[in-house]
């Protein structure tokens, strides 16, 4: 099971193996206040996308499409976060909120689901 997550929601048992899947490490966040999470930047938007996204550069669906071209070349990590997620769960964390849609994080669930239905 994959399940996505705010760096700032409570830390549930039902979370299972935490990720953080940003760029940078979150300011002031200690690794204590994140129940040790693996952090796994290579799955983050590069530098370059998430400044043309936050300097309004480009709108949501272009931010999408170059994120997952980025992604095609990390598919070896993608496809071991699949694994991990087969038969655990594991959630990827953010510093957005959970309820924003706009979040690099819901398109690399939905990278991970593909790989897994490429599987069966």
């Amino acid at each position: 099971m994959i399940k996505t997550k705010s760096i700032t929601d409570r830390i549930e048992d039902e979370d299972g193996e935490r990720i953080l899947v940003t760029r940078y490490w979150p300011r002031g966040m200690s690794r204590d206040r994140l129940e040790k999470a693996e952090w796994l930047k290579e799955v983050a938007p590069s530098k370059e996308l998430l400044q043309d996204w936050k300097n309004e550069k480009i709108y949501w669906p272009e931010y999408c499409r170059r994120y997952r071209e980025e992604m095609s070349s990390r598919q070896k990590k993608i496809a071991r976060l699949a694994a991990k997620s087969q038969d655990n769960t594991i959630t990827l964390l953010c510093h957005e909120p959970e309820h924003n849609p706009h979040c690099h994080r819901h398109i690399l669930k939905k990278l991970i689901q593909e790989i897994q239905q490429e599987g069966d």
